[in-house]
């Protein structure tokens, strides 16, 4: 079950991260000091402490719900906003993307060993490089293609249609590797199905649109899987206006899988955004079946608001990772353990912490099966 995200839970979890980061800047800072290292255990153990009532706040808030049916909206708003960025998740991002660094580093106590030397440069390096990746998350919100349909709204003009938020689909596709015989992979493939409607609220006689998550840059951000998950939970059902950017041809001409940005703008003033394939989008758009239709500048509709992230199924595995991370530390922090086996000791929890970050960030997409329906089919071949 999803959780609201609540004042009492977004003051935990932002304190436990900062004690996290007190605890990196100690070690860094202090980085010949002698064993024990009472100044780095406090502020870990104090982030330890806030981690748990941050689970206890969000097992406590409301549960998320579905939004309230809102009367049929004849106009279409100018302004659409944007995804919001989420600065706990990119301030947890780069503590677990320097965790093995840390890690390392607090055990070596600039002894200068050759090994912990070698682990931290590599780490180090290793670190650097991702938080680029991690920068994606401060700067790519919306796709380049959201961009010009989110443009195109302010500037008063869209292709739009009435459509009605149904089923909220895992698709799982079999294809065929082409690395050898019998040899085949499976795909999940996140959609909403939005089946259009009339004027009047009733179903039309229209093939159902496949409203997919947005895409995401480099190293595959999946902002759209999540943002496309919480529309999942609240609205299922409601009815609202699929737009396509005017500038959709440009959108196709260029776009190698030739999809089409789209956004579904709810009676109730939410904005999801997503994409459309070619042949979803081809009925509508080249067949004129969706007209250009004027957006009123006196409306708008903004995204829903984030849930909280943590879903016990899923995430209670990520918590052991990073209890198990933390005891591993306290010999070599507390100076009980020799300094080689103080190094594995810090390369291990440095890893191991790694892995609980990992799995906690990753996301929200998969993680609560009662939102999706599930789907199978396969390429021509297996049929």
């Amino acid at each position: 079950m999803r959780h609201r995200s609540t004042l009492l839970s977004k003051a935990f979890g932002a304190a436990a991260l900062a004690s996290t980061a007190v605890a990196y800047g100690t070690a860094l800072v202090r980085g010949n000091a002698d064993a024990p290292r009472w100044d780095v255990l406090v502020p870990l153990t104090v982030g330890a402490l806030l981690a748990g009532c941050w689970v206890l706040a969000v097992r406590a808030a409301p549960p998320v719900v579905r939004q309230p049916v809102a009367p049929a909206r004849a106009q279409i708003p100018a302004t659409l906003g944007a995804i919001r960025r989420d600065w706990r998740h990119i301030t947890m991002a780069y503590l677990v993307i320097w965790a093995p660094f840390f890690a390392g580093a607090a055990a070596q106590r600039g002894s200068g060993s050759t090994l912990g030397g070698i682990w931290c440069s590599l780490t180090a390096f290793f670190a650097i490089v991702l938080s680029f990746y991690v920068l994606a998350l401060v700067t790519t919100q919306l796709g380049p293609g959201q961009k010009i349909l989110r443009a195109d709204a302010a500037a008063g003009r869209v292709h739009a249609v009435r459509a009605r938020f149904g089923d909220a689909v895992r698709e799982q596709y079999r294809r065929p590797t082409g690395t050898g015989v019998g040899s085949i992979s499976t795909v999940d493939f996140y959609y909403a199905e939005l089946l259009p409607e009339g004027e009047d609220g009733v179903r039309a006689v229209r093939p159902t649109v496949r409203f997919a998550a947005m895409s995401g840059d480099s190293f595959r951000i999946n902002l759209g899987d999540k943002h496309l998950s919480r529309a999942a939970a609240e609205l299922v059902g409601h009815s609202g206006w699929l737009c396509w950017p005017t500038r959709w041809k440009d959108l196709a001409g260029t776009d190698k899988q030739r999809r089409v940005a789209a956004a579904f703008v709810t009676d109730t003033g939410h904005v999801v955004w997503g994409h459309t394939r070619e042949d979803d989008w081809t009925t509508w758009l080249r067949g004129e079946i969706a007209p250009v239709r004027e957006t009123d500048p006196t409306l708008s509709a903004q995204v829903l608001p984030s849930p909280s992230r943590f879903l016990p199924a899923a995430h209670g595995v990520s918590l052991l990772y990073a209890a198990a991370a933390a005891v591993l530390a306290v010999p070599y922090l507390v100076g009980a353990a020799p300094f080689g086996v103080g190094i594995g000791l810090g390369v291990a929890a440095g890893v191991v912490g790694f892995i609980a970050g990992g799995r906690m960030s990753s996301g929200a997409k998969g993680l609560d099966p009662a939102l999706w329906t599930v789907r199978q089919e396969s390429h021509s071949s297996l049929q």
